[in-house]
C-alpha cells in the first residue's frame, strides 16, 4: 500500500482546521491522521470506495472493538 505524504495530517491540525482535511478527501479520496507521528485515523470519501470495501472496514472495526472491551 503506497501512501501519498500529501494526505498526511497531524492529529492537531485536523483539530484546528478540519475544513482542511475535507479538501484533502476531496482531492486525494482519503486522508491519513497521524497521533503521536504514527497512522491512527483513516478518512475515506464514501463515494469513491466500492461497496465491499466499506462492508470490510466496518467488520474490521466492529471487530476491533469486540476484542478491545
Amino acid at each position: 500500500m503506497n501512501i501519498d505524504t500529501k494526505t498526511l495530517v497531524s492529529i492537531t491540525d485536523a483539530n484546528h482546521n478540519f475544513s482542511r482535511v475535507t479538501k484533502i478527501v476531496e482531492e486525494h479520496g482519503s486522508a491519513l491522521i497521524l497521533k503521536n507521528n504514527a497512522p491512527k485515523y483513516l478518512m475515506l470519501d464514501l463515494t469513491t470506495v466500492d461497496e465491499k470495501s466499506v462492508e470490510s472496514i466496518m467488520k474490521k472495526a466492529s471487530a476491533g472493538k469486540k476484542s478491545s472491551k
